[in-house]
């Protein structure tokens, strides 16, 4: 097979043609609604135009089946059907030549023959189109949308076959008619597959105009039979449907032709609607329509059976969206649940590596410093050098103060003082300055009988000056940071960077009114070295050191902000019950645990 020449824009190339085309189409399925012009009454000029445009959409699919780009699965499809088209086309080339008299030898069965060759192939085409591996809950959606689009196509033709038409016609011709609409109904089965399964990389725009084709078709084959059943002849809607019929085809071999395969899958619908079939929804409208028309002769036979079917029908499509939003659900409630496990092992990884180099800095720190120590010991009159020595030690202790940050950061909290109660604590912090609160006003707000948990006065202390230096980085000057602190019995349904289990907590709240972040700037801020400022001025470890203290103490963190509007961070400090009390206290969980990091 050779391959397509290659075109830098096809899209473009092809759009005249195809503007051309709809207009060229759209005036041919005009044309049987003002004169005797179609396909069903045999005259040369719509067998000839039958044949055109047949020819053009096998040839779209053929291009579109050289492809290199495309998937070879998707390739062999595009080429059956293109195979089933362009047999279309021959016979109907054949029926025009017959037209103008040249004749030709009668074969029995062959027109019959020839319409079921034609249709195994394109089915075969429909069925080659490359699907998504059948899930959990697939098989279920599949086959109630397949007894809806099936069984519905099935009480409109027992409702058309009722009228007096079809029931004079001889068997000959009800087993012709027969066969086409098994052949339909097979059509039918192998949409919804596409729509359900879904395909593998799909050209959406492609396989909406394909899965339009077969909607039309149907509507062609009930239209034709109603026009036989009515005696009316009036053939002008399944002319019309021909040719709208093929103006789809265009469109999706265009489509496949022109636009890119895209990079992974995806629904052929948006998420939101990922429960909605629309063809169950069409066969039960297209119940309802003929129910209508039924319902204009009280005595119509059909009228039972179409009013119970679409009862019945309208049930199956309401068990199969509640079915399928509930199967949605699930699947969100366990993508969420796998995210938060793939988030926590990313933090507690993070934290190890944190913690081994805080570890490998102070070792290397504490050699330094000693060194240092010596060189200035050993000259005390060389003040260049005594100075270099006070500067290399001034720099290892920066690095030892970055260190114990880091084991911080990293959950390891030793050194952090025996636990006191937080009540306790806060007079003697409220006192002394905030080391880096800069020229701002920090204002305490403490809710009575409030600060009942238990933690070291470093790790409190750690707590709340990160917290105020990133709120004094993120807020203008002389801006207040307000500091919140009360007790409460929480049962969290709100999402966290850290969740706490259900339990009493003191709460701690840093609140500014600064610049705000962004929802993803906040899904990452409490990772070390994290910032949006530039690499010279960004801290890098504030709320970091938060998150790790707070995890070894099974506490929670909950962080709320928006661009221009500030942000508020709550800490949740476990409340240990007091001796005898009923209360129970909250379960103790590390930052490695999925219900918690999330």
């Amino acid at each position: 097979m050779g391959v397509a020449p290659h075109v830098d824009h096809p899209a473009r190339a092809l759009r005249p043609w195809l503007i051309a085309g709809t207009a060229a189409w759209g005036i041919l399925a005009a044309l049987p609604w003002f004169t005797s012009f179609g396909t069903i009454s045999g005259h040369w000029t719509g067998t000839l135009a039958a044949t055109v445009v047949i020819g053009v959409a096998a040839l779209l699919f053929w291009l579109a089946a050289r492809r290199p780009d495309l998937a070879p699965r998707l390739r062999q499809a595009l080429m059956l059907c293109m195979a089933s088209m362009s047999l279309a086309a021959a016979g109907n080339l054949l029926r025009f030549v017959a037209g103008l008299g040249v004749p030709f030898p009668q074969v029995p069965g062959l027109d019959i023959t020839t319409t079921v060759v034609i249709w195994a192939i394109g089915l075969a085409g429909l069925l080659r189109f490359p699907l998504l591996p059948v899930t959990r809950g697939v098989a279920w959606q599949l086959a109630t949308d397949t007894a809806i689009a099936v069984g519905g196509l099935a009480l409109i033709i027992f409702a058309v076959w009722t009228l007096p038409g079809l029931r004079a016609a001889p068997p000959s011709a009800r087993a012709h008619l027969l066969a086409y609409n098994l052949m339909e109904a097979a059509n039918l089965v192998a949409l919804t597959l596409i729509l359900v399964r879904g395909p593998v990389r799909p050209i959406r725009a492609a396989y909406w105009w394909l899965a339009a084709t077969i909607v039309i078709e149907t509507t062609y084959l009930v239209a034709f039979q109603y026009a036989l059943g009515s005696r009316s002849h009036d053939f002008r809607l399944p002319n019309s449907l021909f040719f709208l019929d093929y103006l789809a085809y265009l469109y999706a071999g265009a489509l496949f032709l022109t636009r890119p395969e895209p990079a992974g899958d995806a629904s052929l619908l948006p998420e939101s609607l990922r429960a909605f079939n629309p063809l169950t929804v069409l066969a039960i409208l297209g119940i309802g329509a003929v129910l209508i028309l039924s319902a204009l002769n009280p005595a119509h036979p059909a009228l039972s059976p179409l009013a119970v079917g679409i009862v019945v029908l309208a049930l199956l499509l309401l068990a199969r969206v509640v079915g399928a939003t509930g199967e949605n659900l699930r699947l969100l409630r366990a993508d969420a649940a796998e995210e938060a496990r793939r988030h926590a092992e990313r933090q507690q990884l993070t934290l190890r590596l944190a913690g081994g180099i805080a570890h490998v800095i102070n070792n290397n720190m504490t050699v330094v410093m000693g060194h240092a120590g010596l060189l200035r010991a050993s000259d005390s009159r060389d003040v260049p050098a005594r100075e270099r020595a006070e500067a290399i030690e001034d720099a290892a202790q920066r690095s030892a103060a970055l260190a114990a940050r880091l084991l911080l950061t990293s959950g390891h909290t030793p050194g952090l003082g025996r636990p006191e109660r937080v009540a306790d604590l806060v007079p003697e912090l409220r006192a002394r300055p905030q080391p880096a609160s800069g020229g701002h006003h920090v204002r305490w707000d403490i809710a009575e009988g409030s600060g009942g948990a238990m933690l070291g006065r470093a790790a409190f202390g750690a707590i709340i000056d990160e917290l105020v230096a990133n709120a004094v980085e993120a807020t203008a000057d002389s801006a207040p940071i307000t500091v919140a602190l009360r007790d409460e019995t929480l049962a969290p349904s709100e999402k966290m960077l850290l969740t706490p289990a259900a339990g009493r907590y003191t709460i701690v709240v840093v609140s500014d009114t600064g610049r705000g972040m962004t929802r993803d700037v906040a899904a990452h801020a409490h990772e070390p070295f994290f910032t949006t400022r530039p690499p010279h001025e960004g801290r890098g470890l504030g709320l970091s050191v938060v998150y790790g203290i707070v995890s070894r103490l099974g506490g929670g963190l909950q962080l709320e902000s928006q661009p221009g509007t500030g942000t508020r961070v709550t800490v949740y400090l476990p409340v240990a019950p007091q001796a005898g009390s009923t209360e129970p206290a909250p379960a103790a969980a590390g930052p490695g645990s999925p219900a918690r990091a999330r």
